[in-house]
């Protein structure tokens, strides 16, 4: 399990670093939510820690485009 969390966090945190747009974050967490409810807090908490890759991964967009200009 510690594999998987690993995995979606680094997957998340690329995927917001190409999307680079805060919107892009709502459907992850939506479908955190919806992995709690369906598949258990583990599952739920996987698709968390995806989603917070994510947000810092778009974090990160904004960072270098700033400081590229």
């Amino acid at each position: 399990m510690a594999l998987a969390a690993l995995v979606a966090l680094m997957l998340g945190s690329f995927a917001g670093l190409l999307i680079g747009r805060w919107a892009a974050a709502l459907p992850v967490a939506a479908a955190a939510v919806s992995a709690a409810v369906v598949a258990g807090p583990a599952a739920g908490a996987v698709g968390a820690l995806a989603g917070a890759g994510l947000l810092a991964g778009v974090q990160l967009n904004h960072a270098v485009s700033e400081a590229a200009h």
